[in-house]
């Protein structure tokens, strides 16, 4: 697969759920980021293409908030190693400034970024 990114991911050792903002159904588990997308853990196959609102529910409180809201569209998806689950990327779409920026802080927080 070629690799699209124009920051590198790193992995994060923190559980970080995903959740559809639109029927409150969990999407998956981050387990890389960066200001621009992501991968995540996912129990089924997604779309390439498809948009989700999402809500991450963050693993500590940043600037008085435990959660950061997202639109982001599927760039691909493939099978994970476990048949149960898909390994899943997401580019971020409108990433309102404010969540944006948070997202930013969140990543260094957490170490996620070098």
């Amino acid at each position: 697969m070629e690799d699209y990114r124009h920051r590198p991911r790193k992995n994060t050792p923190h559980v970080v759920k995903a959740f559809d903002t639109e029927n409150g159904e969990f999407i998956g588990r981050v387990v890389d980021i960066t200001a621009d997308g992501m991968m995540l853990v996912t129990d089924d196959i997604c779309t390439i293409g498809r948009v989700f609102q999402m809500r991450i529910i963050l693993p500590v409180m940043v600037h008085h908030k435990t959660d950061v809201n997202v639109e982001a569209r599927v760039i691909w998806c493939e099978p994970d190693p476990n048949p149960s689950y898909c390994k899943t990327g997401f580019h971020f779409v409108n990433l309102p400034g404010e969540d944006g920026f948070l997202l930013e802080d969140i990543m260094h927080k957490l170490n996620l970024v070098g």
